[in-house]
């Protein structure tokens, strides 16, 4: 075989000498440096440590002898060249995949603890998907050499930033995460990377395969430059059919991939890192409402603001004559009532100190648009609201909020008061630290700040640890008359009734099911909490009014629904009657004289209105049409609306008046939410 030899001049050879010499004596100096990561075993040894330290460890010195043997004998030609022309055959595409398979191993290895109890065909999955990215790139370079070497270096920096936010904030990455990158590049000063034996063997093999590219021949398609042109164009056209099948199909759907939006984390475990990305960042499209303009809807809000003028004028507010100093309002976890539902009988009361408030007590049901999960959305439509019925799969904490948001929040903090979030669990759950950040509350209180003297039930913070908490912050309150906003989501309740340890107080009659009698037992807890909150306050001298409303019903077999329906399955019921699983108990309280009401039925995006009216605050314009709404709309979620008669229907069924106004609503809420610098801020801000 006749070699060919392209004698470099002799700066340029010095140069790639230099080069040649930082960049291998790097890698090396990476790779032995953590000599002691990779063999040392951890405390769980894991059966791959020792063979993958071992491949590395004869990978990276024949990379380089292979790349110096390719330096100083089989010099590569400049582009032009006709060693650099040779065409892409099966050889290549052989190849691709091979360099796809790695780059799979290099994200999983290192980001992926549950990689090797992945369903084979998944794994497939997520290397197909690799191997087009990389097809694409070879369009659009024209060459093998580039496409692989660019995928190998993005999959690998991608891997590292994974591992890094996670080791963080014990959440993976996500597309959302890039629009508080600046954020994050500042807070990234208080953290360190971690060092695994997973991290050293995939990056130094990365390294010294990246190292091998840069010696290889290239394979090109074609040399002309109107051809190079056209693959540049199939290359822009496949990224196009790439973005619609992403955002506009089923895939993950016929994949059988359900997306945990609640905990990402699990969807990147069981589908693989590559995959579960783009099935969370599938959730991140935002579709504006049918005739949405920003001219249309500041059309719909200046009418708006000429309707409150009259409409005020014949309304009786509800407001009280004394203004809360403390605003404390309490979404508590899957806190339902089965009797609103049905009739049945249990051994004991489990809601008995609820039943019995009446004085200073507005209560009823409360509309949600979720059951047995999604907690963030019910929160999320009391604090804006906003309605999740034009997302109804979807989660706007982790979907859509990029920017500040404009909620109760910002309306209680431009007058006053100092707004604090609280969870006893993590605060990466739901993406709340970001979103909390985005609300502009002041504080966020976790489970990092409750303590082992704290009583768990189940394993979570109880309700009355909680409320203990909440007493807490309001008596650390610099001056006792400093006005506090807190909003509260607590946990004790919150699903898996299976738990042998835990003793259940009330049951069933005439129904055996064990998750059922545990979970109306955590309700008699969560009411002797409730009773522990109120009597604290109502001894208080500082006017406070209390807020409480349960996210969803939990999740209970068909048969103890079927039970307490009366022996009707539940999609036999009537939507009037179904729409009862969707309602969750509400009530407001306060330490002084407000209107009483009782059986009121409402839905969380107006609930948080009604808070504010009854606190005697100035409300924001779109607080104002919130108002409006509520009087030709009493309640909704993403199934029905429930019209001022009490007629339910579904949103199908409903009149075109009805449909109409919530379609401007939704035009209003989708500019609140998605837009930014054309947001119509005068509208959801106070003067």
């Amino acid at each position: 075989m006749h070699v060919v030899r392209y004698k470099l001049s002799k700066p340029k050879g010095w140069v790639y000498f230099i080069w040649w010499l930082i960049y291998w004596g790097g890698t090396a100096y990476f790779f032995l440096s953590n000599l002691k990561t990779v063999f040392t075993p951890e405390e769980e040894v894991n059966a791959l440590q020792l063979p993958f330290g071992i491949a590395v460890s004869v990978f990276l010195p024949f990379s380089i002898f292979l790349c110096y043997w390719r330096w100083s004998h089989i010099i590569r030609k400049p582009y032009g060249g006709k060693e650099a022309r040779k065409p892409i055959g099966v050889p290549q595409f052989i190849l691709m995949a091979l360099n796809s398979c790695f780059c799979f191993l290099v994200m999983e290895m290192i980001n992926n603890p549950d990689l090797w109890q992945m369903k084979p065909w998944m794994m497939l999955v997520n290397v197909a998907g690799i191997s087009i990215m990389t097809f694409i790139l070879m369009l659009f370079y024209n060459s093998y050499r580039k496409a692989v070497y660019t995928i190998t270096v993005f999959f690998t920096v991608m891997s590292l930033i994974f591992c890094f936010v996670y080791s963080c904030r014990g959440e993976p990455f996500q597309f959302i995460d890039l629009y508080s990158f600046g954020t994050a590049v500042r807070m990234a000063g208080g953290y360190t990377f971690p060092i695994t034996w997973q991290v050293t063997d995939m990056l130094t093999a990365a390294l010294a395969l990246m190292g091998i590219y840069l010696h290889v021949p290239d394979w090109q398609f074609c040399h002309r430059k109107a051809p190079r042109l056209a693959l540049r164009g199939a290359a822009a056209g496949l990224m196009l059919i790439g973005y619609f099948v992403l955002f506009n199909t089923g895939w993950n759907t016929a994949l059988g991939i359900t997306t945990d939006l609640w905990a990402p984390i699990k969807t990147y475990k069981s589908c693989g890192t590559t995959v579960g990305f783009f099935c969370v960042t599938k959730f991140m499209k935002t579709r504006p409402p049918e005739g949405y303009s920003v001219q249309a809807t500041e059309k719909y809000a200046r009418e708006s603001r000429e309707e409150y003028e009259d409409w005020v004028k014949s309304y009786e507010p509800l407001t009280g004559e004394t203004r809360p100093v403390n605003i404390i309002c309490i979404m508590n976890e899957t806190w339902a009532d089965y009797r609103y539902f049905g009739d049945f009988e249990t051994t004991m009361p489990y809601m008995e100190y609820y039943d019995a408030m009446e004085e200073d007590t507005i209560k009823g049901h409360t509309l949600v648009s979720i059951k047995g999960g999604g907690t963030s959305k019910s929160e999320y439509e009391f604090l804006t609201g906003n309605s999740v019925k034009q997302y109804a799969g979807m989660v706007p904490y982790v979907s859509y909020f990029t920017h500040s948001q404009y909620s109760m929040v910002s309306t209680l903090k431009s007058q006053g008061y100092r707004a604090v979030a609280m969870h006893p669990n993590k605060g990466t759950n739901w993406n709340r630290n970001a979103a909390y950040g985005f609300l502009d509350f002041d504080e966020f209180i976790t489970i990092d700040d409750f303590d082992s003297s704290y009583e768990r039930i189940r394993g979570h913070v109880s309700d009355k640890a909680n409320y203990r908490k909440i007493i807490e912050v309001v008596e650390a309150k610099e001056n006792p008359g400093d006005s506090l906003f807190l909003f509260d989501v607590t946990m004790q309740n919150h699903g898996g009734y299976f738990s042998d340890s835990f003793n259940k107080e009330v049951f069933v009659e005439d129904f055996d099911d064990d998750a059922a009698d545990r979970y109306l037992s955590l309700l008699r807890i969560s009411d002797k909490a409730l009773e522990y909150l109120i009597e604290y306050f109502r001894d208080c001298d500082e006017p406070t009014l209390i807020v409480m409303f349960g996210d969803h019903y939990p999740t209970m077999s068909e048969e103890f629904e079927t039970f307490v329906a009366g022996g009707t399955p539940v999609d036999k019921l009537p939507l009037a009657e179904q729409q009862k699983l969707y309602a969750t108990p509400f009530f407001i309280w306060a330490n002084y004289d407000i209107p009483e009401e009782e059986d009121l039925v409402t839905s969380l995006n107006f609930l948080g209105v009604t808070t504010l009216e009854l606190s005697g605050v100035e409300l924001t314009p779109y607080q104002q049409y919130l108002q409006m709404l509520h009087e030709k709309i009493m309640a909704m979620n993403s199934k029905c609306c429930i019209l001022p008669d009490g007629t339910v229907t579904s949103w199908r069924d409903a009149d075109a008046e009805t449909k109409e106004l919530v379609r401007q609503y939704e035009c209003i809420q989708y500019n609140n939410l998605v837009e930014k610098s054309r947001r119509i801020d005068w509208f959801f801000r106070t003067e």
